[in-house]
């Protein structure tokens, strides 16, 4: 593992992580709420609220460009980098996540 980072278990495999039909599952951390996405490139993670107006980013859904798009407002934030494309000077919070033989972890640091 690497040692840059505290990772934090969240399943063994991919099959124990139940993704809803938008391809995001929400899982709780540490008191967090943090989204997992099912992308084309590999999983991702973010807060899962939208830093523009409080909503819960899980109900939302992922655009072809690699956006998790806010079901309230429709805000879209890349989720590599969690800038807004708007570029209003939202950010969203994005959490490392790696997947070794010893599960899939994520790091809230």
């Amino acid at each position: 593992m690497d040692k840059k980072y505290n990772w934090i278990k969240i399943a063994d495999s991919l099959n124990e992580i139940i993704f809803s039909e938008n391809n995001i599952a929400t899982i709780h951390i540490e008191e967090k709420v943090i989204c997992i996405l099912r992308t084309p490139g590999g999983l991702k993670a973010c807060a899962s609220t939208c830093p523009h107006a409080g909503s819960d980013l899980s109900c939302g859904y992922l655009d072809n460009r690699e956006n998790i798009v806010c079901p309230v407002h429709g805000y879209r934030f890349n989720i590599n980098n969690g800038r807004d494309s708007n570029k209003e000077g939202y950010f969203l919070k994005i959490y490392p996540i790696k997947i070794s033989g010893d599960g899939i972890f994520v790091t809230l640091e």
